[in-house]
């Protein structure tokens, strides 16, 4: 597993064993490949705070637009000083611009997060109540034709957070993915995400990968069984992460 200094020391929990073997290329090679892409797992801060939906809300604000590497550190820095909905809806706005003046969009930024506080306060989100997402709001369905797929624009399917101020695309795509998993481990609703996002499009390939051992592809969807060529691929891709 790739490592970072903002993200807590976690091990990877791979073995052949978990391997679907009658889906898989019986083939030594192959599963010393499988191995190496377990343990290259990205690591996401919407993972790391999926058990809690405000903070990866108030993570996906902040990385909007912005590296991680620059991002991040702030994330924690402001979870530090108002860790809770109701602190960060009562904050002086000009203490939380000074604090996150250096993303850029400052100003915007620290009011969409007191009034997505305020708002998550008021109407908080259930996984039992879906709501419709704003009409403006659009993921990218794939539609197979005879010979390829086709990406059409269609309105975002509702979710729990749709209702709530600043979700868009970037954010409904990490709570479908994170949060859905974190309550739900047997969830597949992270397999019906269509994400433009590079670092959600390589989360969701290795997921694929590892978790069905399927390639999959944000421009066509599911493909075949992951063969041996295809691991070696994602290996040089996760790879590039460091």
């Amino acid at each position: 597993m790739l490592s970072s200094p903002y993200f807590p020391s976690t091990e990877a929990k791979c073995s052949s064993k978990i391997l679907k073997v009658s889906t898989v290329p019986s083939n030594p090679t192959y599963f010393e490949l499988y191995r190496e892409v377990c343990h290259r797992k990205p690591l996401l801060i919407q993972e790391i705070v999926a058990g809690d939906p405000w903070k990866l809300l108030v993570a996906v604000t902040f990385l909007n637009k912005t590296s991680g590497k620059i991002a991040i550190p702030v994330f924690w820095n402001v979870i530090a000083r108002w860790p809770t909905p109701l602190m960060l809806s009562r904050v002086d706005e000009n203490e939380l611009i000074d604090a996150i003046q250096h993303l850029g969009t400052q100003n915007i930024r620290a009011k969409r997060l007191v009034l997505l506080s305020r708002a998550y306060l008021q109407d908080p989100p259930s996984f039992y109540d879906l709501r419709p997402s704003k009409p403006g709001v659009v993921t990218l369905q794939l539609t197979k034709s005879t010979e390829s797929s086709i990406r059409q624009k269609t309105r975002y399917p509702p979710t729990p957070i749709s209702h709530l101020p600043g979700t868009g695309p970037y954010a409904l795509d990490s709570y479908r993915i994170f949060c859905t998993l974190h309550h739900d481990p047997s969830s597949n609703e992270w397999q019906n995400v269509t994400p433009t996002d590079k670092e959600l499009i390589r989360f969701l390939k290795w997921k694929w990968a590892v978790a069905e051992h399927r390639q999959w592809s944000a421009t066509s969807g599911l493909g075949g069984t992951a063969t041996t060529e295809y691991l070696v691929s994602l290996i040089s891709d996760l790879t590039s992460l460091n």
